[in-house]
């Protein structure tokens, strides 16, 4: 279960777990994380459409799966959350899929602790933007500071960062997720 913000000496924290890794694992998640981008680059290259709907799919697939990911899963994850239409494609599946968001609220807590700083901004932005469909918008506003703090420039996350200072209901984003086709999140037209 996802916890709650808590109040610390600098203000609020998710709660994020970061794990001190060894080099073994910082080397394994470096090559999953490679072996991803790798994979998914030459899969782009002959059939980008086929190439994003199936990365969507080994994620949110596994994201169904109630255990911690491998490095090979972590990496798949970074990549497709890294790509604007594969991460909004996930979106739309999960908007598709409400039940399933706190299980994967959880998926992108422990995932954010094991991931890279530069993998940081498109996780915590996408558990920001699920917790802020949940409802929880001072988690929301953690992780989209956080992410912000790491690439001020990140879209998505100054998007939800604009719409969380202007009190935007989430459900104007949800709206928006339903209008648009998974095929139109694909193929960039969101």
């Amino acid at each position: 279960m996802t916890k709650q913000p808590q109040e610390t000496d600098q203000g609020l924290d998710l709660g994020i777990e970061i794990q001190a890794l060894t080099k073994s694992q910082i080397l394994a998640r470096s090559k999953a994380v490679q072996a991803a981008a790798e994979s998914f680059a030459n899969e782009l290259s002959s059939d980008s459409f086929a190439a994003r709907a199936a990365l969507v799919g080994l994620v949110f697939d596994r994201w169904q799966v109630n255990e911690p990911m491998t490095w090979d899963e972590h990496g798949q994850l970074c990549i497709a959350l890294c790509d604007i239409r594969t991460r909004d494609g996930l979106l739309r599946r999960l908007h598709d899929a409400a039940e399933l968001r706190g299980q994967v609220r959880d998926h992108l807590l422990r995932e954010i602790g094991r991931a890279h700083q530069e993998w940081i901004p498109p996780l915590a932005t996408v558990f920001g933007g699920v917790a802020w469909l949940d409802g929880d918008g001072d988690i929301t506003r953690v992780a989209i500071d956080r992410a912000l703090e790491i690439d001020p420039a990140y879209s998505l996350a100054r998007l939800l960062d604009i719409a969380l200072r202007h009190n935007v209901p989430a459900t104007v984003w949800s709206a928006s997720l339903a209008a648009v086709s998974f095929d139109a999140c694909i193929k960039g037209a969101a």
